[in-house]
Formats: structure tokens, sequence, C-alpha cells
């Protein structure tokens, strides 16, 4: 039977490993905990005798049965001061698949119901122990796969950018608050709040906001990735490359030119920096049906992407193809995406009369490459071609601006969504008073901006939101 709404899940990864960890929260998480473990400290008959933050070696049991599961570890968190500011009970088990599942079916038998994803994070930020941003950022924390990623949301977790937001609410609620003064006692000399010194502060909030603004694009590279691909003709050597960065054999890799006829994907790290890379298909004059597919899907992948690599076969002179390839690098770049150009077999070169046209052809490429996919070498250099390619990156998305420890980056589409509008709204406030209005005609676009913040960081934010937000959290977190 559930018993007052006590939620149990595993919160350790799924799969065979050293430990695993059951978690039970909610008002009757201490009884459950108790009719499935018992100390074997004799100086407590129960789990209800343990102190709270303190952990106990005992028998794990089937209620039912009154079976023996396992031997483990119990820690008891008393409300508030647990991660969901409920009673909380951790079991630590044997990490086996069977025992975790077991440990967790005999909390279910004893009343606990099965956490639904994310429900124990949710718990927390409905109960106040974290904020929407802050819970946010648990849930990129867990699946962050590169360091500056993992930085960045662990800055989070621990309220930064809920404090930065906090902060820029507050001055506008000091502003209000000075309106009302205005509007209440319209006669009386009791506020300081002139519409030019109104206007000031509007311009500071403003920047404010517009730096939180202008952070989001780095910010949803860090946390997303950059969604990358690889482009060239035939035989450049893509699939060597592809396999070179994820230090993998993720493509098939022949001397036959049009080997790739779908995209490969592969996710890696470099520098710090996460990679949604996809090899695609070469680009060529063709009249193979099925090739020309795969063409298709390239250029199509060329144009969901945030940064091109073009990759050309430096042992020969290039062709038709690779200035077809040149003028998309080029329109790219034009329409402002990131470009590396990749010469690529330069272990190959037998002529030096071949440089300079491979250099003059990547000539208006700001990072350009000159490597061997195969080898990890870079021309004429002791540094290793994937570790060149990250300097690379690290000069194109330039992190040197930002201090990700900091925390006050954007990173999800609805935080700057709501920073966009909150913006637009001062825009509007600051024009009325330009214009001659008074401060409570602006006062009311204050107002709005402030619901903006509040639905960026605070319990204002719609139950369907919230929903939104959670749903993508594994169980027991």
């Amino acid at each position: 039977m559930f018993l007052n709404g006590a939620i149990a899940a595993i919160a350790t990864a799924r799969g065979t490993g050293g430990i695993a960890v059951i978690r039970i929260s909610g008002s009757a998480a201490f009884e459950i905990g108790g009719k499935i473990f018992l100390p074997r400290n004799k100086k407590f008959k129960a789990l209800g005798d343990i102190p709270a933050n303190t952990a106990i070696f005992g028998d794990i049991s089937d209620p039912d049965t009154g079976r023996i599961i396992d031997e483990g570890i119990a820690v008891k968190f008393k409300s508030p001061y647990s991660y969901t500011g409920e009673d909380t009970v951790e079991i630590s088990c044997h990490g086996g698949v069977y025992i975790a599942n077991a440990v967790l079916n005999s909390a279910i038998k004893a009343g606990a119901r099965l956490a639904e994803p994310g429900e124990f994070t949710k718990t927390a930020y409905i109960n106040g122990r974290i904020s929407l941003t802050g819970a946010e950022a648990v849930g990129r924390l867990i699946s962050a796969s590169g360091e500056a990623g993992a930085r960045l949301a662990a800055a989070q977790t621990k309220g930064a950018l809920s404090r930065k937001i906090s902060g820029i609410s507050d001055i506008l609620k000091d502003i209000i608050s000075e309106v009302y003064v205005f509007i209440d006692y319209p006669g009386e000399d009791l506020t300081d709040m002139t519409p030019e010194i109104m206007l000031e502060k509007l311009i500071y909030v403003k920047n404010e906001l517009e730096k939180l603004k202008e952070s989001y694009n780095t910010g949803r590279i860090i946390s997303d990735g950059i969604n990358c691909v690889i482009i060239g003709r035939p035989n450049a050597g893509k699939s060597t490359l592809l396999n070179m960065l994820s230090q993998s054999d993720a493509a098939i890799v022949h001397e036959t030119p049009g080997t790739t006829r779908d995209i490969v994907y592969a996710k890696i790290s470099v520098n710090g920096f996460v990679l949604n890379l996809y090899d695609t298909a070469g680009i060529r004059e063709t009249d193979g049906e099925i090739e020309n597919i795969g063409i298709e899907k390239a250029l199509a992948k060329v144009s969901e992407s945030d940064l091109i690599i073009g990759v050309f076969d430096a042992s020969g002179d290039l062709c038709g193809d690779d200035y077809n390839i040149l003028e998309i690098l080029r329109r790219e770049e034009n329409s402002g995406k990131k470009i590396i150009a990749v010469s690529n077999k330069c272990d190959e070169i037998t002529t030096e009369q071949k440089l300079p046209l491979i250099i003059e052809s990547e000539g208006s490429f700001a990072k350009s490459l000159m490597i061997s996919a195969k080898n990890n070498t870079v021309l004429n250099s002791g540094v290793s071609a994937r570790d060149e390619f990250g300097i690379r990156l690290a000069d194109l998305y330039n992190l040197d601006g930002y201090d990700l420890d900091s925390g006050e980056i954007l990173t999800e589409e609805r935080q700057y969504f709501e920073i966009c509008a909150a913006c637009e709204n001062l825009n509007s406030a600051a024009a009325a008073l330009e214009n001659g209005y008074t401060q409570d005609v602006a006062g009311m676009d204050l107002e709005l901006a402030v619901k903006n913040l509040e639905r960026c960081d605070s319990q204002s934010v719609s139950e369907d939101i919230v929903g939104r937000i959670f749903k993508n959290f594994c169980i027991g977190k």
C-alpha cells in the first residue's frame, strides 16, 4: 500500500557496479525504510533510532517474506536538510542489477511509489531547495560530456545564475516601489526617482540583461555541444578525420571513392568542447541516384550545423569539386557559420609546388589546418592534429570573455526567451520616459519585465513548463 506520498527509485546508474543507491523520499520515508532495513548495531533497534546524517550498516530484507536480500548501509536525512527537502533514506547495496531492483521492489512493497523521471529534483524545486535554473543545471551536469559544460552546470547548481537574475529583478522592484510612491502621492516630494534617474537605472539593468542575452549562444554550445559537419569530395579523408577526432573506428575507411553514402555521427570531446560530429557523403558531380541522395543529406546537414569542416586532398591538385566545396564554405562563412578548412594527406605530398595552391585556396579562412588525419600529425609541427584542432576550436569559440565558474551564462531556450522579452519591456519603458511620459507609464512595462524574470527562475512558471523541464531527467534524479 502506498504511504503518504513517499517515492523511491535507484539513484545510481543502471547496470553492474560496485554499489547501488536506492533513495526513498517523503513523509513516510523513515517508516518504509524501517520495514526493509535492520541495523546490525545492537545499539539501534530500528532505522528510526538512527540519528540523522549517520551511516549505519545492516541487513536489507523483503518486507513480505522477511528474506535477507543483501547487506548494506543506510543514511537518514531529516527534513528539510535533504536533497528533496523531505525526510529521506538512502540505502547503499551491492551494485548488481538484480540486487538493486530487489531492494527497490522491497521499498515499493513497503509502501513507496516508483518515482517519475526527475521527481526528486522536482520535489527539491517545489520545496525551495533549488531554483528552476539550478534544477535545469542538475540535468545538464549529469549529461555533461566536456569540461566546459560540467564547470558551467556545477556553478549553476549552486544558484549562480539564479542569484544574478534575482539581483536584477530586485533592482527593478526597487524602481517600481518608488513609482508607486509617485502614483500614491503625486503632489508630495517623497521620492528622488526623477525620470532622468529612472532612465539611468533602466539603462544599467538593460545592459546587464543584454550581457545575459548575448551569452546564450555560447551557453548553448557549451551545454548542447557544437553541431559540426565534415564535407569534402570523395576520398579527401573525411572519414579518416572523423575517426581520428573520435579516437574510434566510427566510419568505414576505404580507398574506393564514395564509401560513405549516409551520415555517420560521433559525439566527442576536444579541448573541453563537445562536438556533435557528422561525417557525410563526398560532394561531387555524379549520376548515381543513391550517391546523390547522400550528397543531398550532406548539404542539408551543412545548413543545420554551427561549424563546418571542409576537407581537401593536399596530395593532388584541386579539382572542380574542390572549388564547389570552397564556394559552399565561403557562402556559409558569410552567413555567420564557423569554418575550418583542412588540407589532409600532407604526409603524401611529393612536390613542394603543390603546397602554395592549397594554402592559397584556404587563405580566406581564418582557421585552416594542414594535417595527416591518418597519422594524427600537423605539417611541420610536433603537435598532434587532434590537439591542434582543439586549439582552433578555442580560437573560434573564445570562452575567455566568459567566466564559466560564475555560472552567469544562459543555456536554455526558455531562459533566453524570457530574458529577450524582459529586454523588450525595458526598451518600451525607456522609450516612454524619453518621449516625456511620467514614471507610472514606464512602470507598467517594468512590472512586465519583472514577471519575465520570475518566469525565468521562480515559482511563477506554469506547471506545464515545469513538467517539460523534468520529464527529460532520468528516473532516480
